[in-house]
């Protein structure tokens, strides 16, 4: 579910880090210990990198990243839309 979000802000031209809690509303869940585990195996494995924030005030953030490599965009073509029978546009496929 992780690397699936990941991928959907690339596709949407998203190459920013993030950090726990964007990655936990983007899945619909809440920041917990357990997800900070998941997110911090994924980085000992290299499926994510990570790098450390320094928050103006407050403590040091995590954000991560898909590691370089991991995902790569599809290629986009785009199809003819005919409607009955007459073409009206052209739509984007990934």
């Amino acid at each position: 579910m992780i690397l699936t979000w990941f991928a959907t802000r690339v596709q949407k031209d998203n190459f920013e880090f993030a950090t726990m809690n964007k990655i936990a509303r983007g899945l619909s869940m809440s920041a917990s210990s357990h997800l900070m585990s998941i997110l911090e195996e994924m980085v000992a494995v290299g499926m994510l990198t990570s790098r450390r924030v320094d928050k103006s005030g407050r403590w040091t953030g995590r954000e991560f990243m898909l590691q370089p490599g991991t995902y790569e965009l599809p290629r986009r073509r785009a199809i003819n839309l005919k409607v009955n029978g007459r073409p009206e546009g052209q739509l984007e496929l990934f």
